[in-house]
């Protein structure tokens, strides 16, 4: 089923309002590309972080029913990380977002309207969030998923693609999140558009992972071994995209590599100290030339090079973090082997993931 949802850049996230329920109850979400379901905080809860919204009121709407411990949904063995904890009557879910914060709570159905395009999904499986840990905004009522896995919002609406705008931070317009029946037809000979084959990772089911060559700082690509970038058969890292996470985060041996590149082609600029983890920091000056920063893939595309360029231009590049400095929006990953392709260098990029081709399409300058 196809389906057109607003989106709206919120700080450093992006995020919709979701209708839910019958009557409608509008929940307001956080957009996530590695989450394998949708959840929202519902009442009655035992422990829900603070929220500006009031929680999904489960007793008001009329469509609502709990998921129990041997429904096929529960049982599904491509769900067991997520749901397998099951010990009472009710199917729980137990969702982590990276070491740093999670959600615990009961999967249910209700149904999800679609206001934008007219239409309606029954039957729409989520999670209904009563405790938690770790940070969350108050702003944001739970999270959209839209990670691999039947249960992502793609699969339930048996979405052949989609796509959304990043429009840059600070922007008073929205853009949209759109499903298709069809993907949409691409014009292989558009020099804006780059086309990345996506594969999966056994250790990540719920990621998807881009075909990843390397970074380039002026024109020279960074001495770092494919296996570092999880390139081939390498299951331990890999590289994804984080539209929740605001900079890229690379591992070790990488970060290393970009920090000492960067640090012999900067002299022309003033150093400011460090802002927390971001450690390459300057004194904003309109006069500043920055190191040109691409990262590179493999082409998805049949025709053409065997590698494709994503050019930053400096608001992809650079986070401004006090008045009168900006710093390089790339941070030392220290516990992980992954590299966090992060949303500040996807700014007015339009995104589209064609899930039959398993094809990334990267569209410069379309928001």
């Amino acid at each position: 089923m196809g389906a057109i949802v607003d989106t709206y850049p919120i700080d450093d996230s992006y995020a919709l309002f979701l209708w839910i329920g019958t009557p409608v109850q509008i929940a307001f979400v956080q957009m996530d590309l590695g989450s394998p379901i949708t959840w929202t905080q519902c009442d009655p809860c035992s422990n829900c972080y603070p929220m500006q919204r009031s929680p999904f009121n489960t007793k008001e709407s009329s469509t609502f029913r709990e998921l129990g411990c041997y429904s096929e949904t529960c049982l599904d063995p491509r769900m067991k990380e997520l749901l397998g904890n099951c010990t009472s009557w009710t199917c729980r879910y137990n969702v982590n977002y990276g070491k740093e914060s999670s959600s615990f709570g009961t999967m249910v159905i209700d149904t999800l309207n679609f206001e934008r395009s007219n239409n309606e999904l029954k039957g729409f499986i989520m999670g209904c969030g009563d405790s938690y840990e770790g940070p969350y905004r108050a702003q944001f009522s739970g999270v959209l998923g839209l990670g691999r896995g039947p249960l992502s919002l793609q699969s339930q609406l048996n979405a052949k693609a989609f796509s959304f705008c990043l429009v840059n931070f600070g922007s008073q317009t929205a853009s949209t999140l759109e499903f298709y029946d069809r993907a949409p037809q691409i014009d292989k000979h558009d020099n804006s558009i780059i086309m990345v084959p996506l594969r999966e990772n056994s250790g990540y089911p719920n990621y998807y992972f881009l075909q990843f060559v390397g970074i380039s700082i002026n024109g020279f690509m960074l001495d770092v071994k494919s296996s570092v970038w999880g390139y081939g058969l390498n299951y331990d890292g890999g590289v994804i995209l984080d539209i929740g996470s605001i900079a890229t985060y690379l591992p070790s041996e990488a970060y290393n590599v970009f920090k000492l590149e960067i640090r012999k082609v900067d002299h022309n600029l003033t150093r400011e100290q460090a802002h927390e983890d971001l450690e390459l920091c300057y004194k904003d000056d309109s006069f500043n030339v920055y190191p040109s920063i691409a990262l590179h893939f493999e082409n998805g595309n049949v025709a053409g090079e065997n590698f494709v360029s994503f050019n930053m231009n400096n608001d992809q590049m650079l986070l401004r973090v006090d008045e009168g400095t900006v710093c390089l929006s790339f941070v030392e990953g220290k516990d992980s082997n992954l590299t966090v392709i992060g949303s500040n260098q996807l700014q007015g990029t339009q995104l589209m993931i064609d899930l039959v081709k398993e094809i990334l399409v990267f569209i410069h300058n379309k928001c």
